[in-house]
């Protein structure tokens, strides 16, 4: 992910949250570093990711709601609109409304689509559920089980943007 951001030009703006169940309450996720362009927060997003850990259970549903939700609000319509979800795990919070965020997920307007890219990133991630979300909103789901391949990954991903 780190090197990753290296592939984002200046003006491109991120947003990053965590997610896990045992996180931050009731609510599964947690913003670490408000949307801010490359040029101004490169720093602060590549010290933020080295310092991620695992915390147990993967709140996946709602984190990829709220994060779309999120999306929606900051919506640019002379900009890509997207959210990158790595995660290692399958679904373990008690929203587990799969069904749910699909159809939350199906743009309204075409042109206000919210794209989704989950990566599944080990063993435990349920690669069939993250291509229903990613087909959902249109988005791409992709497969990082083996470690060694989430360099190439990224890039995959990037390069939709």
């Amino acid at each position: 992910a780190i090197k990753a951001l290296d592939q984002f030009s200046p003006q491109d703006e991120l947003t990053l949250w965590a997610f896990s169940t045992k996180l931050n309450g009731d609510t599964p996720y947690i913003e670490l570093v408000p949307n801010t362009s490359i040029e101004d927060g490169l720093p602060t997003f590549k010290s933020t990711i080295a310092g991620l850990v695992g915390r147990g259970g993967t709140g996946l549903y709602a984190s990829t709601r709220a994060a779309v939700v999120a999306a929606r609000e900051q919506f640019a319509a002379d900009r890509i609109n997207a959210v990158v979800v790595l995660t290692d795990g399958k679904n373990e919070h008690a929203d587990n409304d799969l069904d749910g965020l699909v159809d939350s997920l199906a743009p309204e307007d075409e042109a206000q689509a919210i794209r989704v890219f989950p990566i599944a990133y080990g063993d435990d991630a349920d690669l069939g559920v993250l291509r229903r979300i990613a087909d959902a909103s249109q988005g791409a789901a992709y497969d990082a089980k083996d470690p060694a391949s989430i360099d190439k990954v990224f890039t995959a991903v990037v390069s939709n943007f």
